[in-house]
């Protein structure tokens, strides 16, 4: 069966691609550590309180209203005005229009002739898909009053997506290419009193592709961008529109002006090094001036570097690059809790007078990376070990900028902050500056991307080059911008048939050394990344970088199972690594869909039957089925996608974080969407209300933690279970002598408490011990936690942490089961252990009697010999339970006939989580996720508990998985316990895989019981 049926291009990628050159790749195994165990405590660890999800709202609100209060002085601006501002005049109005066949006569276009609708730049828009590729217009006419003295008229564009040609007056003024680098043009002898400015935007195909098409063009852009408010075209996935996206001014300068400043801080040596980029628009020399530099503090009140004159000798028609070293030797670190902002402002001096000046932001810091110790990789701020801990971005940031709406945009990397993440990844695009600059104000760290995804165009390796030296400049003045990557995704061209239009990876290796020389000359010291989530990995140079959707798209990058026992993606020798995506979809709150999602794709009635197919690139309905049953309602759906986000995002966080020892960076896929139903992966909705996710990753992110894990979920009474206790710090701060203490408890009462001291050291993550006990006995299934408190040396509480179980009882405790069991009958030597692994006494089957209820078929040569007087016993009354196992091949399937219906089995991909037929007798008193995560013994580890179904037209499904048929009402069943009645009795047909479960998963020895008992459920029954 293709998994990949039915799916979107991104579900694609994530289930086609897979690391190619396997033999430059190791499988990372678990930390390996000698196992201690915690001593018998007489104190007892608090009782983790757990809150609910109203009550978690409040505290987040209040806790952003302090953040506010907080960071509010770093965002003051305390520095002087300068002596001399440039003249701006904004043009925001305009015309726009799609270009049409008449316009082969451009004067049309050119004297405003035809049908235009008005808009307000920031514009962005579409089509997309396979009429992605187009051109519009933009028109705006406006009067001017010459500049004096000698100024020039420079027409800024902070952004135009995707390639631009500019007209001024009929006359050309040149193009641009690429949506994020601001450029610009002298329009000085252009200008008349009374103007028009025609703005000519092509859009193209972006490069990665258009999904579901074989249409790829020259546009680099990767998924992400502001979207618009279309929920047709705009709201999902980003998609690759066009527009004048950013401001549009015309802007007074002198003949000779400061173009660029650049700060390089060295904190280590007490120096800045400061570039400055002078424009010389003359034809001759400019002699004998001043530079004249000064160094503010901007958000604090201190002593900064007073007036420093730098003497020029000429500078050359065009641009200038002049480079000074100033001592600066006290100075204030920007740090993320405190972000210490300083302006450089350079004057230009002629006999006395300022005739420009202009001011860079920047702050002192220090951000690298060891390339020197094995593993390479390691994180440095300001000299300090860093791991960062953060969130994609796709949108939201930039949507708040457009609509001029900066106490979001503020909000918006509080809501950050206050899930305690010190980085944005800002996904696959540079954005407008100001999301920089308000970076740097509240101190939070980002990793800008080149607009790349999966393939670079062989033709637009220049280009590429080009832009990832814009990149840089655009972002290098900013201390939170700490590192960049080159491509998101980078997947195999001989796989994907499209070696003939885009780079081979030996030629794109090429381009990253291009791409960071071209970046290394603008800014020496970035840290780059060459792939984001490498699906053709390794790179050969800098910090490799996995995607890792394990519990979304089922396994991608490594196995649940593996990865919670503490194995890690496969990366390159010799390094650490960062993951740069994880997450799951979880459904938007009902408020939310229910006032702003269009009609036809909510109910009419929250509790009428509803499937999430009806919203518009939701990922839900294909995926949920290897994760949580089928819903039938709004509420339902939501609340069961809610609930696993939060599972996978605690599950996958934790396996990072404790791998501290080789992950240095994390992003989850993602924190704040866009738009309603845009990326509905996030923790947080487009309304700014959090999913409970987002409480669930704020717990994960804790700088200082004690960690509790175990591979059991569910066990019987009387097991000696083992729960391992971590110690994880983010912090660069050791803490000496700190104590955990553990307490067994349910609702009512404790059962004991245990204890263990060490040390927790800086920026690391480590095992601390293993709580070891006996589950106490309980009637018939409880739930248990194990609380755990972590102090240090002075007693104070550090952290505390829940982990929860389910405890069973043995069923042989009860007399009468024994008796009901004791005719159990089995065929072969792999359903009489089976009998053993269930604790009843079966006996070998016999045909000629005449009194067993029950019958076990495992070996179908077994099943062959006996087949004739097993059925007719079933249709006496008896009850037949058949095991049958995954085939070797889909043409390699044993078929099981009886009573002329024929049964086989078929591959599945390996599946965590079943569904079940609740009002089947024997799971009447099973809860809908007792089929999730089972334990194997002989991996010690949670396996996957289906890798084949049944194939059966007669079968009723009782636990099953779903088949993404593409209906949008419902999915298909494919059972891997399915019944049939025969006669007076019933055979149940199982493709379970039960070796190394059976015995060791209480909901799965239940069911089995219950089966081969007749009973109605899991009860004990005492």
């Amino acid at each position: 069966m293709d998994q990949t049926k039915h799916l979107d291009p991104f579900a694609e990628i994530a289930f086609r691609e897979h690391p190619g050159n396997k033999d430059e790749l190791r499988e990372i195994p678990p930390v390996a550590y000698e196992k201690t165990y915690f001593a018998q405590s007489t104190d007892t660890a608090k009782e983790v309180t757990v809150l609910s999800y109203d009550t978690l709202v409040s505290v987040f609100q209040h806790e952003l209203q302090l953040l506010r209060m907080k960071y509010r002085p770093y965002m003051r601006n305390l520095a002087p005005a300068p002596s001399l501002n440039r003249p701006i005049q904004s043009c925001s109005r305009f015309q726009f229009r799609y270009q049409t066949a008449e316009d082969a006569d451009f004067s049309r276009v050119l004297e405003g002739l035809g049908e235009w609708e008005t808009v307000t730049v920031p514009d962005f828009r579409g089509p997309t898909g396979e009429n992605g590729r187009w051109t519009g217009f933009y028109r705006h006419e406006f009067t001017y009053t010459p500049a004096r003295d000698g100024k020039r008229v420079y027409l800024v564009f902070k952004g135009v997506d995707y390639k631009a040609t500019v007209y001024l007056n009929r006359k050309c003024l040149g193009s641009h290419e690429g949506f994020f680098a601001p450029f610009e043009f002298d329009v000085t002898d252009a200008l008349q009193d009374n103007n028009v400015l025609v703005v000519e935007v092509h859009n193209d195909y972006p490069m990665m592709g258009v999904g579901g098409t074989r249409l790829d063009g020259d546009k680099m852009y990767a998924a992400t961008g502001p979207g618009w408010d279309d929920p047709y075209t705009g709201w999902n996935h980003c998609p690759p529109g066009a527009g004048i996206y950013n401001a549009v001014y015309l802007e007074q300068r002198n003949d000779l002006f400061i173009q660029d400043i650049f700060i390089r801080p060295n904190i280590d040596e007490a120096y800045i090094e400061v570039w400055i980029d002078a424009n010389n628009t003359t034809n001759q020399l400019m002699e004998n001036f001043e530079l004249q530099l000064e160094i503010i503090p901007k958000n604090f009140a201190a002593q900064g570097i007073g007036t420093i004159p730098f003497q020029v000798a000429y500078a050359g028609p065009g641009m200038n690059y002049f480079r000074y070293k100033v001592d600066f030797p006290s100075f204030r670190l920007w740090e993320p809790d405190t972000p210490f902002l300083y302006i450089a402002r350079v004057e230009v001096k002629k006999e006395s007078a300022c005739v420009d000046s202009k001011d860079c932001t920047f702050g002192m810091r220090k951000f690298h990376m060891d390339e020197q110790q094995t593993p390479k990789g390691t994180l440095y701020l300001n000299n300090q070990p860093v791991v960062l801990r953060g969130a994609n971005e796709m949108g939201h940031l930039q949507q708040c900028v457009m609509q001029n709406n900066f106490e979001q945009l503020i909000d918006d990397i509080l809501i950050a902050k206050a899930a305690n993440m010190n980085f944005y990844r800002i996904t696959q695009r540079p954005v407008q500056e100001e999301i920089y600059d308000y970076f740097d104000m509240l101190g939070m760290m980002h990793q800008c991307d080149l607009p790349t995804f999966g393939f670079i165009r062989r033709n637009q390796f220049v280009e590429g080059v080009r832009q990832a030296a814009e990149m840089e400049r655009l972002i290098r003045s900013h201390p939170s911008s700490v590192m960049v990557s080159l491509i998101n995704e980078p997947s195999r061209t001989e796989k994907r048939r499209k070696g003939h239009r885009h780079l081979h990876r030996n030629e794109l290796e090429a381009f990253f050394v291009a791409a960071r020389q071209a970046i290394y000359v603008e800014n020496p010291d970035r840290v780059v990344k060459n792939a984001d989530g490498d699906y053709n990995p390794p790179t050969r140079e800098g910090l490799p970088d996995f995607h890792c959707y394990t519990m979304w798209y089922t396994n991608n990058g490594i196995s649940l199972g593996k990865l919670h026992k503490g194995f890690l993606p496969p990366i390159r020798e010799g390094w650490k690594a960062g993951c740069g995506e994880y997450g799951t979809e979880g459904l938007d709150n009902a408020q939310l869909m229910m006032t702003r999602y269009p009609k036809e794709w909510v109910p009419k009635d929250v509790n009428e039957r509803w499937m999430p197919s009806a919203i518009k690139g939701a990922q839900t309905f294909n995926m949920h089925g290897d994760w949580y049953a089928e819903q039938q309602n709004l509420e339902g759906w939501i609340q069961a996608s809610q609930q696993h986000q939060c599972l996978a995002t605690k599950l996958m966080t934790d396996a990072w974080r404790r791998r501290t020892d080789l992950v240095v960076s994390t992003a989850i896929h993602l924190l704040i969407d866009a738009w309603p139903a845009g990326w509905m992966k996030a923790l947080v909705g487009a309304d700014r209300i959090p999913k409970p996710a987002y409480f669930t990753y704020k717990q994960c992110l804790e700088p200082v933690r004690v960690h509790l894990r175990s591979d059991r979920w569910k066990v019987y009474e009387g097991e000696t279970m083992e729960v391992e206790a971590w110690l994880l710090n983010d912090k660069a701060k050791t803490y000496d002598n700190v104590r955990i203490i553990a307490t067994l408890r349910d609702e009512t009462r404790d059962y004991g408490s245990f204890e263990m001291n060490g040390v927790l050291h800086e920026t690391s993550s480590r095992y601390a011990g293993t709580v070891r006990f006996s589950v106490p006995a309980v009637e018939d299934r409880q739930t248990f936690y194990l609380d755990a408190c972590l102090l240090d040396g002075e007693g104070s509480e550090l952290n505390s942490e829940r982990f929860a179980f389910e405890a069973f009882a043995k069923r042989k405790r009860f007399p009468k089961h024994q008796e009901k069991l004791v005719k159990a009958a089995f065929a072969d030597a792999e359903s009489e252990l089976l009998c053993s692994l269930l604790e009843i006494d079966g006996i070998a089957y016999n045909p000629a009697d005449t009194s067993m209820n029950s019958i076990i078929v495992s070996n179908r040569d077994a099943f062959l010999r006996h087949r004739s007087s097993i059925q007719d016993k079933v249709k006496q009354g008896a009850t037949a339970m058949f095991i049958l196992g995954r085939p070797a091949s889909s043409t390699d399937s044993p078929v099981w006939e009886m009573d002329g219906m024929e049964v086989k089995t078929a591959k599945l991909k390996e599946t965590y989580t079943l569904a079940i037929q609740s009002e089947a007798p024997c799971l009447r008193s099973a809860k809908p996720d007792d089929f999730s995560y089972f334990y194997h013994l002989k991996n010690d580890q949670i396996d996957f508990i289906a890798n084949c179904h049944l194939l059966g037209d007669e079968l009723e499904p009782l636990v099953f998985a779903y088949h993404a048929n593409g209906d949008p009402t419902g999915k298909r069943k494919l059972p891997l316990v399915g019944v049939k009645k025969v006669g007076k009795g019933q055979i149940y047909f199982v493709c379970l895989p039960l070796a190394g479960r059976v015995g060791f998963n209480p909901t799965l020895d239940r069911l089995l019981l219950s089966i081969l008992e007749g009973t109605e459920g899991g009860g004990t029954g005492a």
